[in-house]
């Protein structure tokens, strides 16, 4: 080996040695990367919900039974067909039934015939003689409202006009009180409140109204002037000063000795004008039932006989086609049938004969404990997985809570009921469930796993990563959900934090 070449294979060695003391330095002096547990703030749902267990059932279950004995004579469905509302599902032995059936419409028929016979044309002079005893009785209803109408408005007029007084407002008023007259002419009872202060009228005062009309009116002495716009009169008296004096004048006036008197005599005259009213109307009926039964025959024995004639036949009918029914059993609602208990040719009493599940219509039942049912109520939507479909959720929503508590091992429980909007047609009575209802829900907001929160007395932080050491951030806790999240503010989407 010549010196050049030792020379070359030293550098290498001290080249090496250098490179492996270096990356021995750098390990000891650098700090290891610390062992954190970490999440990131993402997007999503955070909620608070309460979670239960119920059993499925169909919400309407019919067993069906004849209400007569008789032979089964069809049986139209089977276990497990799904039947429509009125759909036949059995009938009885009815060939007897039909029988009575057709000779009821035979009797009708006679009947109906017998009766065209009787109706006849009727003659003019009967025809005239009803024509005017209607016309009379017509005119006689109208002439008997408009007569006792006038009657009852001439006697609320005479309550609410008789012996009116203008009363002062203050006690001690001593003035002479300005006289009222004339008949009221509207319909509303209350009060005329008059204040009067000096003017430039012709008596040297004038007054406000208010109460049932307002408006500012001179003051006259030397006669009677208009107090309003319905009718009344008031005239002040010439030898006094009204100066500031306030008068109320009541309709009607409850003070007077006639009130009372006046009050029945209103009272009488509209029960007057209901008894007239009906006599007359129910003279206009007689008359028009009087005019319809002379136009239709001219004998009203015979026509009543040929109309009880065919009202008995039809009676029959419908007599028969009730035992009909009797025999015939109908679907009462869209459903499955559930169970067929009777064969054809078996005598069948008042026992079951078919059951009836309604049809997509089911309803889940559950009990929720004291603790969470003042979170619920009536249209929070739920989540439920039943044991036999795990992989499916069906959306429901809550349709019913009961008012009163069950005690269950100590623990008052409330049942709850809960709808399906869409029931799949694999659901079936008696299956258990997992139902989740959901309190409240927030979607598509910050959220971080509640685990990694810093709680300082009310004030929430985080950690998250600055190099290899860690930092607190604050931020703002939102709503916090019991699935293990809470809603925040103050970091981004993606933001790494390192649990506490």
């Amino acid at each position: 080996m010549n010196f050049q070449q030792l020379t070359r294979r030293n550098v290498l060695i001290v080249c090496a040695v250098l490179v492996i003391s270096a990356f021995v330095a750098h390990s000891l002096l650098s700090p290891k990367a610390p062992n954190w547990i970490t999440e990131t703030v993402t997007k999503g749902e955070v909620s608070n919900t309460v979670a239960v267990t119920g059993t499925i059932q169909a919400e309407n279950t019919a067993d069906l039974a004849f209400p007569t004995t008789g032979i089964a004579s069809e049986i139209m469905v089977h276990d497990g067909d799904i039947v429509k509302t009125g759909q036949v599902l059995a009938t009885l032995s009815q060939t007897e039934l039909y029988a009575e059936r057709a000779d009821a419409i035979g009797a009708l028929r006679i009947a109906e015939a017998n009766q065209s016979e009787m109706i006849r044309g009727p003659r003019d002079e009967a025809r005239h003689v009803t024509s005017i005893t209607l016309q009379i009785a017509e005119k006689n209803l109208t002439q008997t409202i408009a007569e006792e109408s006038e009657k009852v408005k001439n006697a609320y007029r005479t309550l609410l006009s008789h012996d009116l007084e203008a009363l002062p407002k203050q006690k001690s008023n001593g003035d002479i009180p300005p006289t009222v007259s004339g008949t009221y002419t509207c319909s509303r009872e209350g009060i005329y409140a008059l204040k009067v202060f000096g003017s430039k009228s012709r008596s040297g005062y004038s007054y406000t109204l208010s109460g049932l009309e307002t408006g500012t009116f001179s003051a006259y002495a030397e006669s009677p002037a208009p107090l309003g716009t319905c009718g009344l009169m008031i005239q002040f008296d010439t030898d006094e000063s009204y100066t500031d004096d306030e008068w109320t004048v009541s309709i009607p006036n409850t003070r007077s000795t006639e009130y009372v008197q006046n009050v029945n005599a209103y009272t009488l005259a509209k029960q007057q004008e209901s008894n007239a009213v009906q006599t007359a109307r129910q003279g206009l009926e007689k008359a028009t039932r009087e005019a319809t039964l002379e136009n239709a025959t001219p004998r009203e024995e015979a026509t009543k006989r040929s109309d009880a004639g065919v009202l008995q036949a039809q009676a029959r009918i419908a007599q028969v086609d009730a035992r009909i029914a009797d025999r015939t059993l109908r679907a009462p609602f869209d459903g499955v049938v559930s169970k067929v208990y009777i064969d054809i040719g078996e005598t069948v009493g008042a026992e079951k004969a078919i059951t009836i599940v309604a049809n997509n219509l089911f309803e889940l039942t559950v009990k929720i404990p004291e603790i969470d049912i003042t979170k619920i109520t009536v249209g929070k939507p739920a989540q439920v997985v039943f044991d036999a479909r795990a992989e499916e959720t069906l959306e429901s929503t809550i349709s019913f809570i009961s008012p009163v508590a069950t005690e269950i091992d100590g623990v008052a429980y409330f049942e709850a009921k809960l709808l399906f909007p869409n029931s799949p047609e694999w659901l079936r009575g008696g299956l258990n469930a997992d139902v989740t209802i959901v309190i409240e829900k927030h979607t598509d907001v910050l959220r971080v796993p509640k685990r990694f929160l810093i709680d300082e007395k009310g004030s929430y932080a985080v950690f998250v990563p600055k190099g290899v050491e860690k930092r607190k951030v604050p931020i703002n806790v939102t709503f916090t959900g019991n699935d293990g999240f809470v809603e925040i503010t103050g970091l981004e989407v993606g933001t790494t934090i390192i649990a506490p």
